[in-house]
């Protein structure tokens, strides 16, 4: 659980820049429990909001306006900060990019309308001056300044705003942009053009590897499908050797997708900001230059955290799986134990895998939810919901992770097992947190949820055993048959191709039952997991052959009429 925990931990770690770069909904430390929209401060009884230009997107200065404590319901009069920043901002948009006034006859001057300091702005084509901003007491009391020198210090900001904009619809200005976007149009068509010439030769290299990989994997089904024997020290030595050769492909594998990971990043780096550089050149764009920057790059930011997250933890996973199978077969020891600890142990890994992998798309997944406005009460009321939901619609989805955890845990059974559980039999093809699947002896593929899993009968758990009970005729010698049964179970026992699968002395236990059918002599001999249908096949051969040599005829059910036939009366002609 080491592994599991660390990456989990680092999963989390990876996800925290995203996340304290995202907004879920408003900001709750407004007073009276109010809120405060994202970007403005409140400093007491005044609240402060920044004036981007719509133009390029820089900051202008900074706005001042009176708190407003519930923004649901704003008093007449009112005009809540963010407000009076979205109108100055449309009013400079207006003037620059729609009426495009000529920055030669420009004219931003300072006027009192009403009683109120404003900023205006005409040129030669446009003589009715139009107001662009007002300054107020509040901007006053925020910068410590009196009113006029406030004003003048926006006035002059907002008439470079409109000059420069006006400068830049120059013809030889417009050359110079249109340059640019062309060279930037170039490094996009380059750049992507390499980044997919190596993606492509990444992707050949993937699927040589993905055929090794294969063929390693189907080498190892196969060596699960037939239990190890005792003493075939080669056999375990090539079956370590291919478990360690699979999980180097898989590292391998890995690491390439890696790279192909970081290059698809690249590539869409490349896109995004040469996107963003193209907006740039554009003159009026900078409202949708500025949309580049805000949602799409908060949930980009998540996206690649979640992935990087995901693939950094499954990459600890796989390295601390290599250092384990190392060690294991480092030490060699029992290959059936060996083999199942292995099975085990992989199991056990893809079902971690697989928890990590949903508790990063939960994390991310919240994220997005905060990436899109959605304020954090409803997110925690969502989250409560899918807790109800899960709790009554998927009560049998929580049983079976549970059950399948208890499984695994317990260590009841394991992928290549022969068990019996509710009248199912069959070896265990895959086993994880939510079903197990069997192959019957008829080649049926059986799905069992795990919270149907009860009661197991587990027939290859450390070893199995031959059960064979023989009827001999009753008119037999009871310690010939004993003897011949006997060494029978020892000369099987001696020999070398059935030796090393027997693991205790063959045990005869006597006369079981004696009744007209025979007398009946039962066999005990264990075997390694998994090898007692072919032992007991052998030992019933060879038992019937040595009984027939020994003159001992098998059972037959008898049975004894007493008593004298029925008469038959003669019948009497008519």
């Amino acid at each position: 659980m080491l592994p599991f925990a660390l990456g989990l931990l680092l999963a989390l770690v990876a996800l925290a820049p995203a996340l304290a770069q995202i907004n879920f909904g408003e900001n709750l430390t407004g007073g009276n429990g109010g809120t405060i929209p994202d970007g403005v401060n409140r400093f007491g009884e005044i609240e402060v909001t920044e004036v981007t230009s719509p133009i390029d997107g820089e900051v202008l200065f900074k706005i001042a306006s009176p708190t407003v404590l519930d923004r649901s319901q704003v008093a007449e009069g009112q005009h809540p900060v963010e407000q009076r920043a979205r109108e100055i901002q449309a009013r400079v948009e207006l003037a620059a990019v729609e009426r495009q006034m000529d920055g030669d006859s420009l004219r931003v001057e300072k006027a009192t309308l009403n009683n109120v300091m404003v900023i205006t702005a005409r040129d030669d084509k446009h003589s009715r001056p139009l107001v662009l901003a007002s300054v107020t007491n509040a901007d006053a009391n925020y910068y410590g300044l009196p009113v006029e020198e406030v004003a003048e210090t926006w006035r002059k900001g907002l008439e470079k705003e409109i000059r420069d904009f006006s400068y830049r619809l120059r013809p030889e200005n417009l050359a110079r942009s249109l340059w640019r976007f062309l060279r930037i149009l170039l490094v996009m068509a380059v750049g992507t053009a390499l980044i997919l010439l190596i993606k492509n030769r990444i992707r050949r290299r993937q699927q040589v590897l993905q055929t090794r990989l294969d063929t390693c994997l189907e080498s190892l089904r196969q060596s699960d499908a037939t239990p190890a024997e005792e003493g075939s020290e080669g056999r375990n030595d090539n079956l370590n050797e291919t478990t360690l050769k699979t999980v180097r492909l898989r590292r391998r594998l890995g690491l390439w997708g890696l790279w192909q990971w970081l290059f698809f990043w690249m590539l869409l780096v490349l896109l995004y900001g040469g996107t963003y550089l193209l907006l740039s050149q554009l003159p009026g764009q900078a409202t949708l230059t500025r949309s580049l920057v805000d949602v799409p790059l908060k949930l980009l930011t998540v996206w690649f955290c979640a992935t990087l997250a995901t693939r950094f933890s499954i990459r600890l996973l796989d390295r601390f799986e290599a250092r384990w199978l190392d060690r294991q077969a480092s030490r060699g020891g029992d290959g059936s134990q060996s083999k199942r600890l292995r099975l085990r142990f992989s199991t056990i890994l893809d079902a971690g895998r697989g928890l990590l992998v949903v508790v990063i798309s939960v994390a991310g997944l919240l994220s997005v939810l905060g990436v899109l406005g959605v304020p954090s009460s409803s997110i925690l009321a969502i989250s409560g919901l899918l807790g109800l939901a899960i709790s009554f619609g998927a009560q049998n989805l929580v049983r079976d992770l549970v059950n399948g955890f208890l499984i695994l845990a317990e260590d009841q059974f394991a992928i290549g097992d022969v068990i019996n559980v509710g009248g199912y039999s069959g070896a265990v093809e895959r086993l994880n947190l939510r079903v197990t699947q069997l192959r019957s002896a008829d080649g049926e593929f059986i799905t069992l949820p795990n919270s149907t899993i009860s009661q197991v009968k587990n027939l290859t758990r450390n070893w199995s055993r031959v059960n064979v009970s023989v009827d001999v005729d009753v008119d037999s010698d009871p310690d010939l048959a004993l003897a011949v049964t006997r060494r029978t179970g020892e000369q099987l026992q001696q020999d070398p191709d059935w030796g090393g699968l027997i693991v205790a002395p063959p045990a005869v236990l006597g006369i079981d039952a004696i009744g007209h059918g025979g007398i009946r002599v039962t066999t005990w001999i264990d075997t390694a997991p998994g090898q007692h249908w072919a032992v007991s096949r052998e030992f019933r051969l060879r038992l019937l052959r040595d009984l027939h040599q020994a003159g001992i005829r098998l059972g037959s059910p008898r049975q004894t009429y007493l008593g004298q036939p029925p008469q038959v009366e003669a019948s009497q002609d008519p």
